[in-house]
């Protein structure tokens, strides 16, 4: 079926070429001979036919490897697996979320075959003009909605670069154009109350949720931090009085706050530490919820929000927000006050500063104050230079 010239041996045994490249006889069986991981492996077969289906099949494989996994298929694998930067844990309600988001935008607009190793700047930045022009809810995506859907893609093509998938500049090819109309791409300002329209929200809150709403807008505890508070988190009688963020309930499910730097401590104003103390029952344990509904569960986010917050601010006659906008009200009153943006990062939870001023920055009075005096620096006048006299030309 071949001839010998240039046939190898193995084993004492010699291959005979075959009319197939890559496929020998070796008395009786037939061989496939191919690459895998940078070696040569060899796979027995009865028959040329079977050798050869092998030999085929292998070569696929390896073709197949060498043009490296789709995208759908990494970034779903990276979504699943995604364990953050190093300096900070991710919790699986983030995971879920950006696999939501690469579904939703990325993974519809690249088709299932489309490979890592296929993607380049044209490619992505197609996949920003189809996501800049998708219509929203209310017309085209805000700008928020069209930053959050491009982090996940970033993020696991950074991953794909670290890998060396992909080029590491590939994923700085996600650039934002300039908005519609020549505008900026701007990021919607956080809603927060004025000090005025918090004292008349919080007037018009029943008593009973009255002592939680006032720490939400003192602390600026995101409300999963809040309803997750234990007796034992607050020290009441301390100097000042504080609390200590431990922990989180998002979806009634306990867990840890939402960052490594979620994990603080907080004082507390005395009026409002007296009227917390107040409230714990005699039979109270430690590790008892602070702040329980009246079945002594956590309360339900959604109807604090909604039986609680919108009714107040409707009879308060203030704009109608969220739960979270009391944290923004809290990080505006501590701008005011002239917080430094590390004591606010810290106070916040904040990975950075610098996340905290591109947050809150808006908020921050852009005058630049007084002029910098160095009088007192012991600067003298210099004094005046007396004329060199030069000898006259002969």
């Amino acid at each position: 079926m071949g001839n010998s010239v240039g046939n190898k041996a193995t084993h004492g045994v010699l291959l005979e070429r075959t009319t197939h490249p890559g496929v020998y006889r070796r008395g009786a069986q037939y061989v496939a001979v191919y690459r895998h991981g940078g070696r040569q492996h060899k796979e027995s077969a009865a028959t040329f036919a079977e050798a050869r289906a092998i030999k085929l099949a292998r070569d696929a494989e390896a073709r197949e490897q060498r043009r490296g996994p789709t995208l759908h298929d990494y970034a779903l694998r990276w979504a699943t697996g995604h364990a953050g930067s190093g300096h900070d844990s991710v919790r699986e309600q983030t995971r879920e979320e950006y696999r939501r988001l690469l579904a939703t935008f990325a993974l519809s607009y690249f088709p299932a075959d489309v490979r890592l190793a296929d993607l380049n700047r044209r490619a992505l930045q197609g996949f920003i003009g189809w996501l800049t022009d998708r219509p929203g809810r209310r017309g085209r995506l805000s700008d928020r909605s069209v930053r959050n859907a491009l982090t996940p893609l970033r993020r696991c093509l950074d991953a794909a670069a670290h890998e060396g998938l992909i080029d590491s500049d590939l994923a700085r090819s996600l650039i934002l154009p300039k908005r519609r109309g020549g505008r900026r791409w701007a990021v919607t300002e956080r809603r927060f109350l004025t000090r005025t329209q918090l004292g008349r929200l919080l007037g018009e809150i029943p008593p009973e949720h009255q002592p939680l709403l006032i720490l939400l807008a003192s602390t600026g505890l995101r409300i999963s931090e809040a309803i997750a508070l234990r007796w034992c988190d607050l020290d009441l009688d301390a100097s000042p009085p504080r609390l200590q963020v431990q922990r989180a309930i998002v979806g009634g499910v306990v867990g840890a706050p939402k960052s490594y730097y979620g994990a603080r401590a907080i004082p507390l104003a005395e009026e409002l530490a007296g009227q917390i103390r107040a409230l714990r029952p005699a039979e109270a344990d430690d590790e008892d919820l602070a702040f329980p509904n009246q079945s002594g569960r956590p309360h339900n986010p959604s109807n604090l929000r909604n039986r609680v917050l919108k009714p107040a601010a409707k009879r308060a006659r203030v704009p109608e927000i969220g739960l979270h906008a009391l944290r923004h009200t809290c990080a505006s009153l501590l701008i005011e006050e002239r917080t430094s943006s590390l004591r606010l990062q810290r106070w916040m939870g904040h990975h950075a500063a610098a996340y905290t001023l591109e947050t809150y920055g808006h908020l921050i009075n852009d005058d630049l104050g007084k002029p910098l005096e160095l009088k007192d620096l012991g600067v003298h006048e210099r004094r005046e230079l007396k004329p060199t006299l030069t000898a006259p030309s002969p």
